[in-house]
């Protein structure tokens, strides 16, 4: 028996909408999403509980980049407030994920660019995001053990 089992508002699944996700983030963007989408695969990998599982985002901590953290942050349960994730400046992008002794490093694929340009710039941005939501995990990263 974990030592919250008792609590009402314990282990309350994680199973954000894309709503749900541009509401905690101000609007929808494609690292939001894939952060989620990581979150969400540590801690069902790790079979962990949002107070065992401790995650780094790796990025140049700018935006759009950091905003991995968001989305990882609702997908795993690990908070700013608890303590159990950092950002990482770092020129790679990925996020590594740990608990006890099992460690796992999950790495973003390419991201498309879209053209800065276009006057619907950011329409095709929420457009791509959403697409991204609902792709397989192996479409949107590649998972290695440490």
């Amino acid at each position: 028996m974990k030592w919250h089992d008792h609590c009402q508002y314990m282990e309350i699944p994680r199973d954000y909408s894309i709503h749900d996700l541009a509401r905690f983030h101000g609007h929808l963007g494609p690292f939001i999403v894939l952060g989620y989408r990581m979150g969400r695969y540590a801690l069902n990998a790790l079979n962990a509980d949002p107070f065992e599982l401790k995650a780094q985002v790796f990025c140049n901590g700018i935006t759009p980049q950091s905003c991995m953290a968001d989305g990882i942050q609702l997908g795993s349960g690990c908070t700013l407030g608890k303590g159990n994730i950092e950002i990482i400046k770092s020129e790679s992008l990925f996020g590594t994920f740990c608990k006890d002794e099992k460690k796992i490093k999950i790495t973003p694929h390419p991201l498309k660019t879209l053209d800065q340009n276009d006057p619907d710039y950011e329409l095709a941005i929420e457009r791509y995001a959403q697409s991204l939501y609902d792709l397989k995990d192996e479409e949107l990263f590649k998972v290695d053990g440490l």
